[in-house]
């Protein structure tokens, strides 16, 4: 231990000659012999004689004192910095919030310019072969820098980070420090000093307080650990927290309201207006995306603290085509979370395959004539669109024709005209996220074929087993005895608004079903007659959805298609089967993007938001499926628009968006107070922003000679010693 303190402990043996001057004093004192005299005692009571014994115990004590400042300065005592260990190389471990929160305005730049900016003059300032590790805790956790010698290479590499719109657990992101410390060669390793730099964003601390104090309370026994503040001061901040169009089903030519949340978080000036702004993308393909948004509507808002109102606008797609909606606010300085993106794909019409064995009938013949008219009713001229779905009518045996992938839903009359290769293909589309739609009726002539292909023991598309036909008798003069849909009676979201108010009509009178049986626990009741049987179900299947009603589409077994609520029904339950098309293209960060690809044999190229290149993309072979292939990414740090560079015919869709997650605009942040509040630890040090971080890391472990200072001492100890010896001198009469 003296070895961290001295430079030559041993010669701290010489520390007995301190004791040299007493005993000189007392060897060299002079004898007297005592003689027993009365009256002595008044003469030894002399007050001359106790002040000359008080100055010789001063010449002493600073003699003893000289001796040993000589001893001290022989030693050459020094001062170590920081707690590195005896001839192991330093390793700074950087440790950089890269979340939403650090995109906050600290002055004329932000908190994750001002940790950048810190970060590199810190490494520039470090000793030659000093290791630097950077770890980048953002929507992923990342390790741009890893154990470089190089300390300019290092501050080059900070410098060019770019900043994040995620958010990764803290927790996660102390572990894999830690694990990536562990797993360093011992060599390699050298003596570990992290420094976390961070804005100390409570969302992204204390979201598992309990898991972060461990994780944190395991490193700082190891390491030394810093904890370097460059947050600001918000006051409040504006987020927009969502966008979505009321309708998820969209076509050209029919008007869409879109609504977004705005919240306000902290307290914004009394009677300080909102600015809410409503773009959407223009036809110029031409031109940046920034240049392309047109602003088509603009709305104020008054917002108090912790606030949150909803905006909507509506607007008509004139032509089919892809776009970008966009929702901004003004008014705050933090301005990440101040608009939101939705990208929605706009068809001419969302086209229905519908398969019916009479398909090749005419039109006024078919057994699907009512449900293609509820898909798509006939509109006069000048008349404007009345529904967003266009019906397709084909014979079964034309699904191996079919591209089901330009289909919205596949309705399935009742048929006998099934076989596997044709259930494989839907049950494929099904599966990547189609919706399909199964009824009953005369042209099923076994019930085993249907269960055996589409059944399958509750693994195929069918979420029940179908029994038996079950005829109705006709009522006998008793309307309470008639067989009908009671709307009212179910809770399912596809029935909505008006349908769901309407108790049912008795004209839609059912003369046959068929029973369901051996129902899998997943399915959901989506409908039910007025005598409690089930008449439509649902079940997810893969990332689609399937109905099964266990009545006709026309009237051979039911009236229904003779009500007002028939084509209330058909529009509500198609739009829940559909459900948002634009689901998979609108993401958070962090999320991850897949699509089928329909040309394997290339890479695939991809852009960022702020135009960058990403990694190439190679297409993965589908598990189970022969000559299928699809793409994943998930390096989704950026908010705004990436795009695939490739041609249609490679992938559905080239464009996704993606948002950050609102949870990011609280500001809100702990203090050093309160962080050792929430983790109870004092083997970390709190670096504020007052402190130059610079100075201090490049100060910490140093070394302090202090030789120079004892011999300075010594020599004004030894001056005193001589101006008191002499002055003491005079007075007593003697030579100085």
């Amino acid at each position: 231990m003296l070895y961290n303190f001295f430079t030559n402990p041993w010669m701290l043996a010489a520390f007995g000659a301190v004791l040299i001057p007493p005993i000189i004093e007392w060897l060299f004192r002079r004898r007297k012999r005592q003689v027993e005299l009365p009256t002595l005692r008044y003469l030894l009571r002399n007050k001359e004689q106790e002040k000359i014994k008080r100055q010789d115990r001063i010449l002493l004590i600073l003699r003893m004192v000289g001796i040993g400042l000589l001893v001290f300065a022989v030693a050459r005592p020094m001062i170590q910095h920081g707690q590195q260990t005896e001839g192991k190389e330093r390793h700074v471990m950087i440790v950089l919030d890269n979340t939403a929160s650090m995109n906050q305005q600290v002055g004329v730049t932000t908190s994750f310019g001002l940790a950048q900016k810190k970060a590199s003059g810190m490494v520039r300032g470090l000793p030659d072969h000093t290791r630097v590790s950077v770890a980048l805790v953002g929507e992923r956790i990342e390790f741009p820098v890893e154990n470089v010698q190089d300390n300019y290479t290092a501050a080059d590499k900070i410098s060019s980070l770019r900043p994040g719109s995620g958010a990764s657990s803290m927790t996660q992101g102390i572990q894999l420090v830690d694990q990536y410390l562990k797993g360093l060669d011992e060599d390699k390793r050298g003596e570990p000093e992290i420094y976390v730099f961070s804005d100390f964003q409570k969302y992204t601390w204390t979201d598992d307080t309990q898991g972060t104090n461990t994780a944190l309370n395991e490193l700082t026994a190891k390491y030394e650990t810093y904890m370097v503040d460059v947050g600001g001061d918000p006051k409040f901040n504006y987020v927009v927290s969502d966008i979505v169009p009321v309708e998820t089903v969209l076509s050209a030519g029919m008007e869409v309201e879109f609504k977004a949340r705005i919240e306000t978080i902290g307290a914004p000036p009394e009677d300080q207006k909102c600015a809410v702004s409503f773009l959407v993308e223009g036809s110029e393909r031409d031109k940046k995306l920034e240049a392309r948004m047109e602003k088509k509507g603009i709305k104020e808002v008054t917002l108090g603290e912790n606030d949150h109102t909803y905006v909507s606008f509506k607007h008509l797609f004139a032509k089919a085509g892809e776009y970008v909606v966009e929702v901004a606010v003004e008014g705050d300085e933090h301005v990440i979370d101040n608009r939101r993106q939705y990208l929605c794909s706009v068809p001419e019409n969302v086209r229905v395959l519908v398969l019916d064995e009479t398909a090749e009938l005419a039109p006024a013949q078919r057994e699907t004539v009512f449900m293609e008219r509820a898909i798509s009713p006939p509109a006069r001229a000048g008349m404007g669109k009345v529904s967003r779905f266009l019906a397709n009518v084909q014979h079964p045996r034309q699904i191996a024709y079919e591209n089901l992938d330009s289909y919205a839903a596949v309705i399935l009359a009742g048929t006998d005209t099934l076989d596997e290769a044709s259930v494989a293909k839907l049950q494929n589309y099904v599966e990547d996220g189609g919706a399909a739609w199964f009824f009953m009726g005369t042209k099923i002539q076994s019930l085993y074929k249907y269960n055996k292909l589409l059944y399958k023991e509750g693994k195929g598309l069918l979420p029940c087993k179908l029994k038996d036909k079950v005829n109705v008798p006709a009522p006998a003069g008793n309307p309470s005895e008639k067989v009908y849909l009671k709307f009212g009676l179910s809770n399912h979201g596809s029935i909505t608004g008006e349908l769901r108010q309407s108790s049912g009509s008795e004209d839609g009178q059912y003369t046959a079903y068929v029973d369901f049986e051996d129902i899998i626990p997943e399915a959901r009741v989506v409908t039910q007659l007025s005598n409690d049987v089930r008449a439509t179900l649902e079940r997810e299947f893969g990332r689609g959805r399937v109905f099964v009603s266990n009545s006709s589409p026309g009237v051979d077994w039911n009236y229904l298609p003779a009500t007002y609520e028939y084509v209330i029904m058909i529009q509500e339950m198609l739009r829940y089967l559909v459900g948002n098309p634009d689901a998979k293209v609108n993401l958070k960060v962090g999320d991850k993007f897949t699509s089928p690809v329909f040309i394997s044999s290339q890479h695939l190229l991809l852009r960022y938001p702020d135009g960058g290149k990403a990694p190439r993309i190679t297409p993965e072979k589908r598990p189970g499926r022969e000559n299928e292939y699809f793409m994943a990414f998930d390096r989704t740090f950026q908010q705004g628009v990436y795009e695939i560079d490739a041609p249609e015919e490679v992938v559905p869709r080239r464009r996704f968006v993606v948002n950050m997650n609102a949870q990011e605009g609280n500001l809100a942040r702990l203090d050093s107070g309160d962080f050792g509040d929430a983790f109870g630890s004092s083997r970390w040090s709190w670096i504020g922003p007052e402190k130059p971080i610079e100075d201090f890391v490049a100060n910490l472990h140093t070394v302090t000679e202090l030789a120079a200072i004892f011999l300075w001492a010594l020599v004004i100890c030894l001056a005193a010693e001589s101006f008191l010896a002499a002055r003491f001198g005079k007075r007593r009469g003697g030579t100085a």
